[in-house]
C-alpha cells in the first residue's frame, strides 16, 4: 500500500489559509485488479473537529472493499464554504491525479459521517458554485454518489446545534442554502443514506426527510434505518470499540460497509 499526506494548501494555493489535510492510501496493485474506485472520506465531529474513528477505520475497511481511499481532515470551527471549498479542491486533485492513484475514470465517491454527512450531502448541490469560485470544471468535481452515515441534513428543529450554528454562524440565507432536503434536484448524485432509528444526537428525521426529497426527485438512492444504535457508530468492531463496548443491539450495523460498497459498484458497473 502507499500512503502519503498533503496539505491542501499547497495544490490549491487559493486556500492559502486552509489547515485541512488529504490523506492518500492507495492499494497495491495484483494480478485480478488494477483500477479501483476513489473514495473520499469526511469524518464528522461537529464541525468542531475531525473524528479519527470515522477517518483511518473507514478508509482501512473500504481498502479491503476494492476501493482505494482518501481522508480530508477539513478546518474545524469554520463557516460555510470554507470545508466545502477544501472538498472541491482535493476532489480536483484527485481527479486530475486518478492514473497516479490507480482509479477508474470518474469513479470517486463522498463518504460523510454526521456533520461530515451534512458536509458531503450539501456539496452535493453546491458543488457548481464551489467550481465557480475556484475556477474549476463543475463536472469534474461532481462526485459519482454520495454516502451518508448518520448524517444532519436539516436546518430545523431536528438539526444537531453546534452543526448548524458552525457551520451557518446563525446567518439566516445559509440556513436555508444549507437545508439539504429542500435543494435535492434530478443532478443530484445516486446516495446511499444510513441512521439508527434511535439515534440519540441526530434524529433519525435527518435521514426520512432526506430519504423523502430524493424519491421525489427520482435520485437513484437507498435508505438504510437500523432499530437500534447510538450515534456515531463508524465501523462497529474492535477498531472502534473496546470488547464490552459492542452490545448485541449494535451488531446488526456491522453490514453496513457492505450494503455501501455493493451500492456503489452497482452504480459503476451499471454505467460503466
Amino acid at each position: 500500500m502507499q500512503y502519503k499526506e498533503i496539505l491542501l494548501k499547497d495544490i490549491e494555493p487559493r486556500l492559502s489559509s486552509s489547515n485541512a489535510t488529504l490523506r492518500i492510501y492507495i492499494s497495491s496493485r495484483n494480478e485480478a485488479i488494477s483500477l479501483r474506485p476513489g473514495l473520499l472520506v469526511l469524518p464528522g465531529g461537529g464541525y468542531t473537529f475531525c473524528s479519527p474513528r470515522e477517518a483511518e477505520p473507514i478508509a482501512f475497511r473500504f481498502l479491503s472493499e476494492g476501493f482505494n481511499c482518501f481522508i480530508l481532515d477539513y478546518t474545524p470551527h469554520q463557516k460555510y464554504p470554507t470545508p466545502h471549498l477544501e472538498v472541491a479542491a482535493a476532489i480536483n486533485y484527485i481527479r486530475k491525479h486518478e492514473g497516479e492513484f490507480d482509479l477508474i475514470e470518474n469513479s470517486l465517491s463522498l463518504i460523510g459521517f454526521s456533520a461530515g454527512g451534512h458536509l458531503a450531502g450539501s456539496y452535493g448541490y453546491l458543488y457548481t458554485e464551489l467550481a465557480s469560485k475556484l475556477g474549476y470544471d463543475a463536472g469534474l468535481i461532481k462526485p459519482r454518489t454520495l454516502i451518508l452515515a448518520y448524517p444532519v441534513t436539516l436546518m430545523n428543529e431536528y438539526t444537531h446545534q453546534d452543526t448548524k450554528n458552525i457551520i451557518t454562524g446563525g446567518d439566516e440565507e445559509l440556513i436555508e442554502k444549507l437545508d439539504i432536503p429542500s435543494h435535492i434536484s434530478k443532478d443530484y448524485p445516486p446516495t446511499f443514506v444510513w441512521a439508527t432509528k434511535d439515534d440519540e444526537m441526530v434524529p433519525v428525521d435527518n435521514s426520512i426527510i432526506l430519504e423523502k426529497s430524493l424519491k421525489n426527485a427520482q435520485i437513484t438512492h437507498k435508505c438504510w434505518l437500523f432499530e437500534s444504535g447510538r450515534h456515531g457508530l463508524s465501523m462497529v468492531n474492535r477498531s472502534v470499540y473496546a470488547k464490552t463496548d459492542i452490545t448485541e443491539n449494535m451488531k446488526e450495523e456491522r453490514d453496513w460497509a457492505s450494503l455501501v460498497s455493493d451500492f456503489i459498484f452497482n452504480i459503476i458497473d451499471h454505467e460503466n
